[in-house]
């Protein structure tokens, strides 16, 4: 049997011994006797952003700042996407919203940051009490968070302001970076207040104060638009500025994500899955059709693999039982996982002709996915088990022979927001 891992998303690290050719991820979910979860199989596939080609940069001119005095831009009542795609690199689900769609009033917003003046350098060192302040002594207020976001993605709703990717030369020269709208060093240079808060997750997020924008020195991902962050409103560090709006403030906010049940069963069936897999490059290949392994039969061979394996003369009277671990729950079945508030994950194992696969898909809203990662055995039909523990969010276990080194191993959800496959 040969085993494949393909790289569908950020390089994982697998210790292959049995002919592993690539790295990879994936990701898994969990049944509990609770009502079937729906998945949207129908919907579009996006490939992963590692694979996605690279953006060319650009800098709008359109609208570019005047070097005279304090300006103001008016934008226009529209819908804001607000947030980001799941899988963008840089993307935190804690904090930045699945593209959510929402509605705002006109409003004006300064061009600069404050003191509104291209000939002053940006005030910094403040709290948002004292910011609030200086906006309402010049006759506006602070900007809420999605004006911010919406001034700065433009009429087209680009990621960063002004395009689709990150031009190092606003980090120097934030003036002459404007947004589709016109407004100037938004994400360039200097992180900026806002009005509103971040609304806390149980035992993850405490109430904080939302800060936009991202420091010069900040890795071009922070720049994007909607890269949030939570700072407590009494800090006054001199990498954060603010700039003001004019007009009544849009009452709109986002929602911060609570926690999950962390495993759930996913109604999906095989030829859902087939349809999918067809979109994705590296898998459309896949030889016959699709099915899924059967519960519990399969998962007993999955056991029944490890008792032979514990002896090569093959008694399986005399073998020990083999069991999963106190707490942990074996199955083939496709799942849904939450392993961090604002994250699920579609995992399916399955099998065509003579080769076995686990992939996960990122849940997109409008019945969308993005692939995360898979696991290719060639030449091996499985089965595959899952093995989970609804007390470990982050990770969970996958095996053709239950516990038996070069045919089980893990699937985490990393730091990094990104999920790996790793092999014993």
């Amino acid at each position: 049997m040969t085993l494949l891992l393909i790289a569908l998303g950020a390089a994982g690290a697998a210790g292959c011994d049995r002919g592993a050719e690539q790295q990879q991820q994936a990701g898994e979910r969990r049944p509990d006797g609770s009502a079937p979860a729906k998945a949207a199989p129908q919907g579009k596939v996006l490939e992963a952003a590692e694979n996605e080609a690279p953006a060319a940069s650009a800098r709008s001119q359109a609208g570019a700042a005047p070097q005279g005095g304090p300006a103001r831009v008016e934008i226009p009542a529209g819908k804001l996407v607000a947030g980001s795609t799941p899988g963008d690199k840089g993307r935190d689900p804690t904090l930045e919203p699945a593209l959510l769609d929402v509605e705002l009033g006109g409003f004006t917003i300064d061009r600069h940051l404050y003191p509104n003046d291209p000939a002053q350098p940006p005030l910094t060192g403040v709290s948002r009490a004292r910011a609030s302040e200086l906006c309402q002594q010049a006759g506006g207020r602070l900007c809420t968070e999605l004006e911010w976001e919406r001034a700065c993605k433009g009429p087209e709703g680009t990621p960063y302001a002004g395009g689709a990717a990150w031009d190092p030369a606003c980090a120097k020269a934030p003036a002459s970076c404007v947004s589709g709208f016109g407004v100037a060093g938004m994400g360039a240079a200097l992180r900026e207040w806002t009005a509103s808060d971040v609304a806390p997750i149980e035992n993850l997020q405490p109430k904080a104060a939302a800060v936009r924008g991202a420091t010069a020195s900040a890795s071009g991902v922070d720049h994007r638009c909607a890269r949030r962050a939570a700072v407590d409103p009494t800090a006054s560090g001199d990498d954060i500025g603010f700039r003001c709006c004019h007009g009544p403030p849009n009452a709109a906010s986002i929602p911060s994500p609570q926690w999950q049940q962390t495993f759930r069963r996913a109604e999906i069936g095989p030829q859902q899955v087939a349809e999918m897999l067809a979109l994705v490059p590296q898998l459309r290949d896949l030889g016959g059709a699709i099915s899924f392994f059967k519960e519990p039969d399969d998962v007993n061979a999955v056991l029944g693999r490890a008792r032979t394996r514990l002896s090569p003369s093959g008694a399986p009277a005399t073998q020990p039982e083999v069991s999963a671990p106190p707490n942990t729950t074996l199955t083939t079945s496709p799942l849904l996982w939450n392993p961090a508030p604002g994250e699920e994950v579609l995992v399916v194992t399955g099998k065509s002709d003579d080769d076995a696969f686990i992939v996960a898909f990122l849940k997109l809203p409008g019945d969308r996915y993005r692939i995360a990662s898979s696991l290719l055995l060639k030449g091996d039909p499985g089965p595959i088990a899952l093995g989970f523990n609804g007390y470990v969010r982050r990770r969970l276990s996958w095996a053709t022979c239950w516990d038996c080194r070069g045919e089980s191993g893990n699937v985490t959800y990393r730091d990094d927001n990104r999920v790996v496959i790793t092999q014993k």
